[in-house]
């Protein structure tokens, strides 16, 4: 018994040490996405942040705000006093050599997201192509150099709710990434008589308070801004469908994209297309080449998918079993991302990872306690549906515009399935040569025994809003 015992410690801290030697992270993969809008002469972008990554910036924790539970006035001393000066260090904008001050509007809730606002006024452009360079420094520190931020760039002067489509609804001109060791985004902005502002002296942005350059509720009995149909420029929404245009949409027709290729992730370049936009094939090729890397990231830094594999091969099984479990997965997760990713259901996020946490308990308390074990694939089925809104959830910040979602989900769901089947080939000659060399009980008990802690573990880490592993939530 005592020999017994001693192989099944062995066993589960042998399990243990494998799942802490991965990476570090699980569904808070500290990404995060951008747009930034030329027009006229002001600049209007957004930075959508998670609040795990909101709480990173430095005067958060000492100013004990807490982003889930703040109401707008303390989203306005956070914005004012935590974010505005973290951007003056970490943020700033040359257009033709000359430095500008970038102005934090707002900081928003947005769903499980928190949105920050900023703009640059009376920016000097010359008539032509102006030089604009975008150097991006944020999270970086605070997250030990592994955060992204994936760009988008759109050329209009539209203000207000119309903007805010413009960068829900169309297709951006350019793409870049924002990460460790990238050099700053240089592009090309047209100025002269290319636009036209029609702002006052600060315009507005998107859920500022109503005012009169904020689109108002026009003769045809809708608020101008409302969501443009798929392929709809800002400039075709701005008209009433009898032809008369609604004189508080300040919009102009999207700007062409000039100059010089856009560079992209990693420091190469891409030609643009006829004026500017790239070309659909290429655009098409960017956001596969962006959003694969990331769901092989996902699966291959997520504590809670690892270990629920673990859990569910570990017991010895067939090459035709190990095939009906990696199907039934692979199926039932594609389901919930893609209905996750469009909207079409939404659950809790703390439900959905508690949830994760639970089905990881049960795999290995079933390891542990059923001499038979059955149907394991329906089994992995049914919890695999919950594992989809989990990787869902790492997707909801990089879901820029409805013309590439069906691509970037597809995308992000084919580097999840490259990246698990990674960790079968891993881990089956691992578990192979393990059995070979101590008995196969003793590393089925062993390595549900670790899996089982650790999922309980994290189910009353996400219960409870604790923080007991320096790694996994």
């Amino acid at each position: 018994m005592r020999e017994l015992i001693r192989n099944l410690a062995l066993t589960a801290a042998a399990a243990v040490l494998l799942l802490t030697a991965l990476p570090v992270g699980a569904h808070d993969i500290p990404i995060g996405s951008s747009r930034w809008c030329f027009g006229g002469k002001r600049m209007v972008a957004n930075i959508d942040l998670r609040p795990t990554l909101l709480s990173e910036l430095p005067g958060m924790k000492s100013g004990a705000y807490d982003p889930n539970s703040a109401d707008e006035e303390e989203l306005r001393r956070i914005a004012s006093g935590v974010v505005q000066p973290y951007l003056d260090r970490k943020l700033s904008i040359r257009v033709n050599e000359r430095s500008y001050p970038v102005r934090v509007d707002r900081l928003v809730r947005n769903n499980n997201l928190f949105t920050v606002w900023l703009a640059i006024d009376h920016m000097e452009l010359r008539p032509g192509a102006n030089a604009v360079q975008i150097d991006y420094r944020l999270l970086f520190e605070e997250t030990g150099n592994t955060h992204l931020n994936l760009a988008y760039l759109y050329f209009s002067d539209a203000t207000g709710e119309t903007l805010k489509n413009l960068f829900d609804f169309s297709q951006p001109a350019r793409q870049y990434s924002f990460e460790q060791g990238a050099p700053p985004w240089e592009i090309t902005v047209p100025g002269g008589a290319a636009v036209a502002s029609r702002e006052g002296e600060r315009g507005t942005l998107p859920g500022e308070p109503a005012t009169a350059a904020l689109p108002r509720q026009g003769a045809r009995g809708k608020a101008a801004g409302t969501p443009l149909p798929k392929g709809a420029t800002p400039a075709a929404a701005s008209a009433a469908p009898g032809g008369a245009a609604d004189p508080q949409v300040r919009v102009a027709a999207p700007l062409p994209a000039t100059g010089a290729p856009a560079p992209v992730r990693g420091g190469g370049s891409r030609d643009p297309g006829p004026g500017g936009a790239l070309p659909g094939q290429d655009s098409l090729w960017s956001c596969v080449s962006q959003f694969l890397p990331l769901g092989i990231e996902h699966i291959l830094t997520g504590y809670d998918h690892i270990a629920f594999l673990v859990a569910l091969i570990v017991i010895g099984l067939s090459t035709r079993e190990v095939l009906k479990i990696i199907t039934a997965f692979t199926v039932a997760h594609s389901i919930t991302l893609l209905l996750a990713a469009l909207q079409i259901v939404n659950l809790d996020s703390k439900l959905v990872e508690s949830s994760i946490a639970l089905s990881i308990c049960y795999v290995a308390l079933e390891n542990l306690f059923r001499k038979r074990i059955q149907y394991r694939w329906a089994v992995t089925f049914c919890f695999g549906l919950i594992h989809g809104f989990g990787f869902a959830s790492a997707l909801q910040e990089l879901m820029v515009g409805r013309s590439n979602l069906m691509v970037s989900v597809l995308s992000f769901n084919l580097g999840v399935e490259t990246g698990q089947l990674m960790i079968f080939l891993l881990l089956l000659p691992l578990l192979h040569f393990l059995k070979r060399t101590v008995e196969s009980k003793m590393v089925t008990a062993g390595a549900s025994l670790a899996v089982f802690l650790l999922g309980f573990t994290w189910l009353v880490e996400r219960i409870f809003d604790l923080k007991l592993l320096p790694f996994g939530t």
